[in-house]
């Protein structure tokens, strides 16, 4: 894997989420980073074993800490995402010379929220999505020239872009339409062969 190219993001799998995942997978893919996203099925030892190995090899991290609050009345709020994103400031800290340049993007739901549940985190520039794909990849784009992971000039406006990732979902959906995939295979298509295909769209 390529340390200075991977982004590994961090997030909520479920389907109310995904169309920010694909938009976050787009906004990475488009401005050539690899997204790198944990997909194993097995056991809790091998699925942590697997995040500690894409986030000590991504430089650029991604995290979503909006699920802290649970989706539904009785259910519990997810703690997976901040526990990675413990693991990853850890290592940007603790790690090797190279890990000490890792740079890392904590999302939000809405402003401020997280100082309720996670205070520990208060003063870091944390970024709110609203739920809303187009202000994700706003803030993806801004944390790009801030860190200078882009350079700005290759930065074009947020609805240049915004254009580019509906063509491309349009695209994506031409593709596998033609390759026989109805269109709730195409709505619930894995995230490794979302990212395949939008490579292939691009």
């Amino acid at each position: 894997m390529n340390f200075q190219t991977n982004i590994f993001i961090n997030c909520p799998f479920d389907n109310e989420y995904k169309p920010l995942l694909k938009a976050l997978i787009f906004t990475s893919l488009y401005f050539r980073f690899e997204p790198k996203i944990s997909t194993t099925a097995s056991s809790s030892d091998s699925r942590i074993t697997e995040i500690m190995k894409l986030i000590e090899n991504s430089k650029y991290s991604i995290h979503d800490i909006s699920r802290c609050e649970p989706l539904k009345s009785g259910e519990m709020p997810r703690f997976n995402m901040p526990y990675e994103m413990g693991i990853d400031i850890g290592c940007s800290v603790y790690g090797t010379k190279i890990q000490k340049t890792k740079q890392c993007l904590i999302l939000e739901k809405v402003k401020n929220r997280y100082d309720t549940v996670i205070s520990d985190i208060s003063g870091q520039d944390i970024k709110e999505h609203n739920n809303n794909p187009k202000k994700a990849i706003e803030k993806v784009m801004e944390w790009f020239a801030a860190n200078e992971a882009v350079p700005i000039k290759m930065i074009p406006g947020l609805s240049t872009i915004w254009k580019k990732y509906l063509e491309c979902k349009a695209k994506i959906e031409i593709i596998l339409l033609e390759d026989g995939f109805t269109k709730k295979e195409i709505k619930d298509l894995s995230i490794p062969q979302y990212i395949s295909v939008m490579k292939s769209a691009l």
